[in-house]
């Protein structure tokens, strides 16, 4: 953070500091101007980098015709101070401004007696739009999907199609695909306003349409965006458990859903929430917190295991310098294989059914590592204290720590998916465990045992 107070603009010098310049001033009516010049994207970043206090000023001042196209280049943790402070009838413009989906998280994100008097200025039809949207769970793809999605009958011709289009363009919500439904609104096929483009007027819908890839309305947001990547499409139809078509997931919903779950596994990994930022102390404290006891007791459990060993510490202290090097190889080799066996789950390149695969190649890289960095390690210690002995311990539980962090790396994520937890959240810790007291216990065990020649 700089002198200011606010973290640097990461879209570049330019954009957010005249906007800043003009709030420190106390010229909100400048600032406002200078920040309506800006496109929408350029603003959200603008937004971002300012205090909080600086940025509920300028959205104050900037009407909801102007905030809206805002809104969606927005994280979530910043569209909060949107809709704060605003009247019931600047939050319903806001409703009928923003998109379908956007909507429905302004809905669920208001107090609900502010909320029920929103839905009273919308139409019927946007009403029951956003009821239906705000019913499902955030994180499903039903959650993300936008409900403005373009309908018609297999028995339409291709003509009768594009003027019902033209029709209800001003209504629709990136439309990529006319979806066709028979008459109880089951999804039956798909049609890209390509095959429309270059078809007979005479053409009949059913002739053109290809079967539809769906998932259904309660799928994990995640496992839908992964479908829609890997099938190369611009959206994704959501469909009821009987067939009824809801919805689309579109392909800007997946980038922010991939993105927001990478973010996710990588803070997650570290024991940090994504609901931080640089000014909230507290909040830091009280995510970070849990997971620096939890990191405590693993290593107090190593600490543990090295008392046990006092007396050959004790006569042999020079194990002692090597400690650390152990612990640190082991742990260092375990976290890159969490961190690529997280990562691999997260993105559905491997599942739990294949932990022996994954633990076998993984088991195969970690010999060569270990060997290598072992061998070095020993080489060194023999030469440093003229002791072959000392070299052969030291190298061998490098070794040995650098299989167990490669087994440790596999199995606790793997184990923790299988029954249903997040791999990111505690995998590094259970890792930080294995490594740390296993490998304190086959250094200073092998010391033991060999101790009349140290």
């Amino acid at each position: 953070m700089d002198s200011e107070g606010f973290v640097s603009d990461e879209h570049g010098p330019g954009v957010s500091g005249p906007v800043v310049q003009r709030l420190a001033a106390g010229d909100i009516d400048e600032a406002v101007a200078f920040a309506q010049t800006l496109h929408a994207a350029e603003l959200a970043g603008a937004l971002a980098s300012l205090e909080g206090e600086r940025r509920a000023s300028i959205l104050a001042h900037l009407p909801p015709s102007e905030i809206a196209p805002v809104v969606a280049y927005l994280e979530p943790r910043y569209r909060s101070a949107v809709f704060e402070g605003r009247s019931p009838s600047e939050l319903t413009a806001l409703a009928v401004a923003l998109p379908d989906d956007l909507a429905a998280d302004l809905i669920q994100s208001l107090p609900r007696e502010v909320a029920e008097v929103v839905m009273v200025g919308l139409s019927g039809r946007a009403r029951g739009l956003l009821q239906a949207l705000a019913a499902h769970a955030p994180d499903t793809a039903a959650g993300r999907m936008t409900g403005q999605v373009f309908t018609v009958s297999p028995d339409s011709t291709v003509s009768q199609t594009i003027q019902a289009l033209r029709a209800r363009r001003p209504e629709a919500h990136r439309p990529f695909y006319t979806y066709a439904v028979d008459g109880e609104g089951r999804l039956v096929g798909i049609v890209g306003f390509a095959a429309l483009l270059f078809a007979s007027p005479e053409s009949r819908i059913a002739d053109l349409m290809v079967e539809a890839v769906s998932v259904l309305a309660d799928t994990d947001q995640e496992e839908a965006a992964r479908l829609l990547k890997r099938r190369q499409r611009l959206a994704l139809p959501v469909v009821d458990s009987d067939g009824r078509l809801l919805g689309a997931l579109t392909v800007d919903d997946v980038v922010d859903v991939l993105e927001d779950e990478a973010t996710e596994d990588m803070l997650r990994l570290a024991g940090v929430s994504e609901q931080e930022d640089l000014e909230g102390v507290l909040d830091s404290v009280r995510f970070r917190l849990p997971w620096l006891f939890m990191n405590l007791v693993a290593l107090l459990l190593a600490a543990w295991v090295i008392a046990a060993f006092e007396s050959t510490i004790a006569r042999a202290a020079v194990i002692a310098v090597f400690l650390p090097v152990v612990l640190g190889q082991g742990g260092n080799g375990g976290l890159q294989t969490v961190t690529v066996v997280v990562r691999s789950l997260a993105l559905g390149h491997i599942a739990p059914r294949n932990t022996l695969r994954v633990a076998v190649s993984e088991l195969a890289i970690a010999l060569v590592t270990g060997t290598a960095v072992g061998v070095t390690v020993g080489l060194l210690a023999w030469v440093w204290k003229g002791n072959v002995w000392l070299g052969l311990i030291v190298g061998g539980a490098v070794l040995a720590n650098q299989l167990v962090g490669a087994v440790a790396g596999v199995g606790f994520p793997m184990g923790l998916q299988k029954i249903g937890q997040d791999p990111a959240v505690s995998a590094p810790i259970w890792l930080t465990n294995a490594t740390d007291v296993l490998g304190a216990l086959v250094l200073l065990g092998a010391a033991t045992l060999l101790l009349a020649y140290l």
